[in-house]
This record gives structure tokens, C-alpha cells and sequence, in this order.
């Protein structure tokens, strides 16, 4: 489709939306409903994180206090939020997604002719998910559970877990335990999962041939220490995980299974400046992998895999967000039960640049690049890029309209084969 008729789609259907979603007063989320503040204060648009939310994640969903200029004791954790009485209400939160989409999709087969192609639209309800979390009060004890009513035709828990958090507003410690997203909450901007983009960079998404990725929610323990200088000006952070990890199929262990093995993920944090940060990960683990061979045999190995990433970016003038990140990734792989074990390898590299025209509205721009291989087969490469733009449609930005238009080419290193898929897609997210 020309990029005419994108931009015709685009123009009619924000224009629908601004009329018909609900206006301000009667959509407010929970933390803001209890703080009293507008979302900005912890997202520069939800839900994509600034310093400032970064923080109140870490000490376990506590406003950071304005007052540590360093003269005197940080309060401790315990002491936040303590003239804040409980409300149920402002324990719960609801969000809703709908979109537009059209996706036209080129695979190549390796027949002839080579490829086939396939384009459809359609009007999704995407996501209805319901949230719970918050300090339990005079203590460092808070939880949070994410439990999907909807997404991709299912339903289910996402995350649930308790978290001790200890220390003061400056140096803080806290233990979790439960199901956990394993690169969530952790990570500056350029490393979150959830940002502007309507899907995640495909860098941080990437699925390797052993049906691993990043984008999972393993049981587990997750603990980390947060210290701030004063007025927030520099934020320093680490965090540690050990998890069940993820079974043959890709899905994440939620119960006891043969894996006795443990997954282990290591995150450090740095942010500075006017809300710019570095992020350095490592995650290392195991995995049972079921296999069938050339000659059409099955067979079964356990595979270790490793990542190791760095992620960074800044934001100039409070207008110019420029981020950039690279992760490498390295699994053991066997083409078949007799020969010697081969290794997957994978260098996946992302730039983006967000630019806020005002509070609450932003256009964004994104490119990822990707090498993969597998001996003896040569390199295969992968590549995506993307234009956005999104518009809080009240002023306390718990109602945002997206659309955005992206390409991406997906290569295989073992078929050695790939596919091209462009997807236009208008969405608005309802948060309250």
C-alpha cells in the first residue's frame, strides 16, 4: 500500500478517536489516582519510564520524596507514603488497547516461484488486562499482580509476586519473589520492553532457533540495591535473578518439571543527566530442546545459552531522546544426536530518536539490525526499521492514540530462508 493511503487511513481514524474516547476527569489511573498527579510524573508517555518512575519501582511502587538535597538523613523506606491512607481503588487499574492494522507478508519459500505473499486488515480488541499492586502500609512489604483478561485469543497470569524492600530513599534494597518479567522494571529507556513502540525493539525480542527470548515471564527470585544522589541527579543500580527459565518449547516453567537447572540474569544501571542512562545486562541459562534431525529424526539435548547487551540514552533539551543498544548472543547447538555440538550465534544492534513536540505527544523513528549464523551455514541477516507517532488525547495522559508504520525482514540461519513483513497499525490504548 503507498504511503498516500496510509496517511489518508491515519488522518480519518485519529480524527474518530479524538471524538468518541473519554475525556479527563473520568480516567485516571491507580498511582496517579492516589498521588494525585498526572502520568507524566513517572512516564514521559506511559508506559514508557522516566527517572523518576524508574525510582518508584524500585522502592517497591513509593513516591521517591523531593526533599533528599542530602543534608540530612534520606527518610526510610518504611516512612514513605506513611500519611497516605489504603484505598482499594487506588490499588486497581485497568488498561484496554484496540487497533487498526494492515499487514502484508513476503516469505520466501525456496520453491518457484520463491516466494509467496499475503495481505491482510483487520480491527483487533489487542490486550484488556487488569493490575493490582501497591505498599502495604508501616511496612516494606508491597506486591503487584498483572493478570490478562485478554490477549491473542487467551487469558491468564502474567506476573504476580511479593516485595520486601528495606533501606532509605537513597539506599535501598528489596528481595521479590513470584512470577516475573525477567527484562522489566530493570533497564533504562533504551533496554525496556515496554516503550513508545507499540511492540518491543525487535533487538530485545529476538527468538533464537533453541525458542529462546527474552520476552518471558519465569518464576523466580529477583533482588537489587538502589542508591541515589541527591535531588536524584545520579542513580545507580544493580539486580540479580534466579528462575525456573523456559521449557523445550519456549513457554516459561510454572510449576516443577525435569530442568533441575537454574537461569540466572545480572542487570546494572546507570542514570544521569536529564534522564539519561546506560544499562549493561548478562543473562545465562539452559534449556531442554526437542529436535528433529535432517533425515527427519527426532532427538533431544539440553542447550546452554548466553546474552550479554549494552543499552544507552539521552535526552537533550528535554525534547531529543536518542537511544541505541547492542546485545550478543551465543547458544550451543547439534544438528543431529552424532554430531559434535555447534553454537548459534547472534549480533543484534537497535538506534532510536524520539522527539516530544510538547507534553504528551511525540514522533519516533527506530532501526534495528542483526547478524546470525550456524556452521556450516552462512550468515544470515536480519533488519527492521520504523516511524511513529503518539498523542496523549487527555491531559493527564492515561489515554493515548499511536499509529505507526513498520518494516521488518526476519532470516532464518537454519533453513536459511526469510520473510518480509509490513505492518501499518493505529492503536489507543485506555488506562484507568
Amino acid at each position: 500500500m503507498k504511503l498516500w493511503t496510509y496517511a489518508t487511513k491515519l488522518t480519518l481514524l485519529l480524527a474518530a478517536i479524538t471524538l468518541f474516547l473519554p475525556q479527563p476527569a473520568k480516567a485516571i489511573p491507580a498511582f496517579a489516582r492516589k498521588y494525585g498527579v498526572k502520568c507524566y510524573t513517572c512516564h514521559t508517555i506511559p508506559p514508557a519510564l522516566n527517572k523518576n518512575g524508574y525510582m518508584f519501582k524500585r522502592l517497591g511502587y513509593r513516591m521517591p520524596p523531593d526533599n533528599m538535597d542530602g543534608t540530612k538523613p534520606a527518610p526510610k523506606v518504611v516512612a514513605l507514603d506513611k500519611d497516605i491512607r489504603f484505598s482499594l481503588i487506588n490499588s486497581f487499574a485497568l488498561l484496554m488497547q484496540a487497533s487498526a492494522t494492515e499487514d502484508n507478508n513476503v516469505a520466501e519459500t525456496g520453491d518457484t516461484p520463491p516466494t509467496t505473499s499475503t495481505t491482510s486488515s483487520s480491527f483487533n480488541i489487542d490486550e484488556a488486562a487488569l493490575f493490582v499492586a501497591g505498599p502495604v502500609p508501616d511496612s516494606g512489604f508491597s506486591y503487584f499482580g498483572h493478570y490478562e483478561l485478554y490477549q491473542d485469543g487467551g487469558s491468564g497470569l502474567e506476573q504476580g509476586f511479593g516485595v520486601w524492600t528495606g533501606g532509605r530513599a537513597n539506599s535501598s534494597f528489596f528481595i521479590k519473589g513470584g512470577q516475573i518479567h525477567l527484562q522489566e522494571g530493570e533497564g533504562t529507556r533504551a533496554a525496556m520492553f515496554y516503550n513508545l513502540f507499540s511492540d518491543p525493539a525487535p533487538t530485545l525480542t529476538n527468538t533464537d532457533p533453541n525458542n529462546v527470548t527474552l520476552d518471558q515471564a519465569p518464576v523466580g527470585v529477583d533482588v537489587g540495591y538502589t542508591w541515589a544522589s541527591p535531588y536524584y541527579g545520579k542513580v545507580f543500580a544493580v539486580s540479580a535473578k534466579v528462575t525456573n527459565g523456559l521449557a523445550s518449547d519456549g513457554s516459561t516453567i510454572l510449576q516443577s518439571s525435569t530442568k533441575n537447572s537454574k537461569d540466572v540474569w545480572l542487570d546494572a544501571d546507570y542514570w544521569f543527566g536529564p534522564d539519561g542512562g546506560v544499562t549493561a545486562i548478562y543473562y545465562r541459562g539452559s534449556k531442554d530442546q526437542d529436535q528433529t534431525d535432517p533425515e527427519g529424526n527426532n532427538f533431544t539435548y539440553r542447550p546452554n545459552f548466553y546474552r550479554a547487551g549494552v543499552f544507552g540514552n539521552y535526552l537533550f533539551n528535554d525534547k531529543l531522546d536518542i537511544l541505541g543498544g547492542y546485545i550478543h548472543s551465543r547458544d550451543d547447538w547439534r544438528w543431529d544426536q552424532t554430531s559434535p555440538m555447534s553454537n548459534y550465534s547472534a549480533d543484534n544492534y537497535r538506534a532510536e530518536a524520539d522527539y516530544y513536540i510538547k507534553t504528551g505527544t511525540v514522533v519516533m523513528a527506530r532501526i534495528d539490525r542483526g547478524t546470525a549464523s550456524i556452521a556450516p551455514n552462512p550468515t544470515v541477516h536480519t533488519r527492521a526499521w520504523g516511524i511513529g507517532f503518539e498523542h496523549a488525547l487527555t491531559e493527564r495522559g492515561n489515554v493515548v492514540a499511536r499509529a505507526a508504520y513498520n518494516q521488518e525482514h526476519d532470516a532464518d540461519p537454519v533453513a536459511v530462508l526469510g520473510s518480509t513483513d509490513k505492518l501499518f497499525r493505529l492503536d489507543f490504548r485506555f488506562m484507568w
